[in-house]
């Protein structure tokens, strides 16, 4: 049987806001025959909104989890004996209209995996802060990742795996980062290697409010720690364990300066005005490259969303050790509607 080249998978849940502009977009790019929605246990119109866009629609009665969904979908259209590649995109994420064009190009050199760029969806000053965030990830880590063939996380909304891998891959892990788990083992087993392709844009919604920020950033945190303690990534005997302590490294570094401030409080006056001062100067040069002028506006409060996330850091590694032995919920991030 002659496969197609490319084809999306959308996992969804309780999607019913934003998941017809995803599929409208998407449809633009891809075509609605190469487009496979699984609706993993909604309680809401996610899935009927679907089937008025594409074709292939699978309606789980009970919620299964993201990489479960996943792998029943795959199976129930036997999507890897038909297509040479696939990809994993959020219900909430749209793709630029010249995608498919960016990443075909990557394709000729069969790799096992694809990442695109992930860019914020322009909503108030969390959405500017990601636009920083997004920025140092893509210019500076994947750009550096991807000369050294170490990217460290193939996104859950950017990224297309080749087919004939996905089979290779164990889904039972069921941490809270699915996609971060797929990367480790892509590396770890020797699957192929991981390209990225900097102009295949990706938009995404960013949570609204500090609440459903905090919930999501303690949902990849502590994903992070369980691939860590389930893949042994703690011991620094393979590449990509080492990229992560890489990564880990000005985190642990402004933990550590933070606990000094606290034990001599005479000095936190001056870590306080020096970390500001560091953040802000980063967070400034990283929107500029963007050319994102409108996120300079909320600036300002880019280290106190950062040490946030340095308050996060701690406590979700606290939550996956005391987690280790059972499966962790988390609290979906409220959407809005596109």
């Amino acid at each position: 049987m002659r496969k197609h080249n490319l084809c999306v998978i959308v996992p969804a849940y309780n999607e019913e806001k934003v998941i017809e502009a995803s599929l409208i977009a998407l449809k633009a790019v891809i075509g609605k025959d190469h487009i496979y929605v699984v609706s993993d246990g909604s309680r809401d119109k996610t899935a009927e909104l679907a089937r008025k866009y594409v074709p292939s629609v699978l309606a789980l009665r009970n919620n299964r989890g993201k990489a479960t969904a996943l792998d029943l979908l795959i199976k129930k259209f036997k999507l890897t004996e038909r297509y040479n590649y696939i990809m994993f995109s959020d219900a909430d994420s749209r793709l630029s209209p010249d995608f498919r064009d960016q990443i075909e190009q990557y394709m000729l050199d069969k790799p096992a995996c694809i990442v695109g760029t992930v860019l914020s969806d322009r909503k108030g000053f969390i959405s500017a802060y990601r636009t920083f965030e997004y920025s140092l990830s893509h210019k500076l880590y994947k750009n550096a990742q991807n000369i050294m063939r170490i990217i460290a996380v193939a996104p859950g909304c950017a990224s297309i795996y080749r087919s004939d891998i996905l089979n290779q891959l164990d889904l039972s892990n069921h941490t809270l980062t699915e996609d971060f788990d797929f990367t480790i083992q892509i590396h770890l087993k020797k699957l192929g290697s991981i390209l990225y392709a900097p102009k295949a844009y990706v938009v995404t919604q960013d949570p609204p409010t500090l609440r459903d920020y905090w919930r999501q950033i303690m949902r990849w945190y502590t994903g992070t720690w369980q691939n860590i303690f389930i893949h042994q990534l703690y011991k620094p005997t393979t590449a990509i364990s080492l990229e992560l302590y890489l990564l880990l490294l000005d985190n642990i570094a402004a933990m550590s300066f933070l606990l000094y401030a606290l034990i001599f409080p005479n000095h936190l006056g001056n870590f306080l005005l020096a970390t500001y001062i560091s953040l802000l100067s980063v967070g400034v040069f990283f929107v500029l490259l963007t050319k994102e002028w409108w996120a300079l506006l909320y600036s300002p409060i880019f280290p106190a969303v950062y040490l946030i996330n340095l308050i996060a850091s701690p406590i979700s590694l606290i939550r996956a050790i005391v987690g280790r032995n059972r499966r962790l919920s988390w609290h979906k991030v409220a959407r809005y509607a596109v």
